[in-house]
């Protein structure tokens, strides 16, 4: 695939000069992807441990830079087919991207991000609308970032530059080309016989409640897993908002544990050595015990592990093992070709407020005895809107 692709490639690691920050680029598929959903990327940038300078970097670069340049290819029999995409106007100049230009660092530039180094900078991509119409279902896709190169970048920080203009630095320091695979409602046949034994659908992002902040949550995994290994899924938590919204304080728990008809994550299995595309739900049968009956417990939300803050564009993450309790044990006749994909169903939060740590020092909440549960008081949430959570992305993996 990679020979396919190269001719198509402007910018690789190859390009990367040593006098810049070494950067690099990554593209996970934010969602599941079906007929009613958006098409969502969530687009990370990493920089390297070790690089030219010790100083943190800063640069300007965002979704209409990546959207400018982005591929579509087509997986057929005869291999990968490049998809021609319709321009955003009927203006021939809209497929020129517009130049970089310099701006004055004012603390709410949206597309200005710093990576100290080893640090990384994540953010959600919705993909156009064009992009869109275009997939078909059933099908496979590869989403290719070509590779570029940014102009507008100093070594510095956002605060060193606060009320300065940002201008062209040369040489360019290089984000090299990068892919992602979209497989259009990939699981669909598993979703499909989940609703057979009455299982509701998952969340939508069209159920989200207007006044509530929007959140999102990505999955990764390695796509190969050793038949006597161990799986982990990592969980990505993407606080959706301006730059300029105010923080949010929230129950993280939640994102780790809970099952219900709408909620919490779901595994499923497709066999070795069957022609057959049927996916089979694998039910999480484990039980645990618990102790319910003693008094409710009170806890600082800054001070327990169970709550998080996050500033708008920021991230959450955690990581589970696939044998825990929440995520679905593999099943005892797991073979050797057999291909799993896990999917977060969505959520509707229990407790979230407006405010970071300094606005919540003194704030309280209950919780059950066991910790592990809804929050109980206040049971309303303080009367602010339902915070909804939609469906992650899915990710699979293969028994090797």
């Amino acid at each position: 695939m990679d020979q396919e692709l190269s001719p198509f490639l402007l910018f690789t690691k190859k390009h990367i000069k040593p006098e810049t920050p070494h950067l690099k680029l990554e593209l996970a598929l934010g969602r599941e992807l079906t007929a009613e959903s958006r098409c969502y990327v969530l687009v990370t940038i990493h920089r390297a441990g070790s690089d030219s300078h010790d100083s943190p970097c800063i640069l300007s670069w965002d979704q209409n830079d990546a959207i400018a340049a982005l591929l579509l290819f087509q997986h057929t029999s005869d291999g990968l087919r490049k998809i021609e995409i319709a321009s955003e106007t009927e203006n021939p100049t809209s497929k020129t991207p517009a130049l970089q230009t310099s701006f004055k660092v004012n603390g709410s530039n949206p597309s200005l991000r710093e990576l100290a180094p080893g640090g990384k900078e994540r953010f959600m991509m919705t993909m156009p609308k064009r992009f869109r119409d275009v997939l078909v279902e059933g099908e496979k896709y590869e989403l290719v970032w070509p590779g570029g190169e940014i102009v507008i970048w100093d070594w510095g920080t956002k605060k060193e530059y606060l009320g300065m203009e940002l201008g062209r630095k040369m040489p360019k320091t290089c984000l090299p080309a990068t892919r992602v695979t979209i497989a259009f409602n990939k699981f669909g046949q598993g979703a499909t016989e989940e609703k057979k034994r009455g299982s509701p659908p998952p969340i939508e992002e069209g159920e989200r409640i207007p006044g509530a902040p929007k959140m999102s949550v990505t999955l990764e995994c390695n796509k190969s897993v050793p038949l006597d290994g161990m799986a982990t899924v990592k969980i990505t938590v993407l606080y959706e908002a301006p730059a300029d919204s105010p923080d949010i304080t929230f129950h993280s728990f939640p994102f780790q544990s809970w099952y219900g008809p709408r909620e919490g994550y779901r595994l499923y299995r497709r066999r070795a050595n069957t022609d057959s595309n049927s996916w089979e739900a694998i039910i999480d049968d484990t039980i645990s015990f618990m102790i319910v009956d003693d008094p409710d417990v009170s806890v600082h939300v800054t001070q327990d592990g169970n709550f998080a803050t996050l500033q708008p564009g920021q991230t959450w993450s955690t990581s589970k093992r696939l044998q825990d309790q929440g995520l679905g044990i593999l099943p005892d006749d797991v073979k050797v070709g057999d291909v799993f994909c896990i999917v977060f169903k969505g959520v509707e939060l229990d407790w979230w407020d407006w405010g970071g740590i300094e606005d919540h020092g003194e704030t309280v909440v209950k919780l059950p005895c066991f910790l592990k549960g809804r929050v109980v008081e206040p049971r309303d949430n303080g009367g602010r809107p339902k915070l909804i959570v939609p469906a992650s992305n899915l990710v699979d993996f293969t028994i090797v």
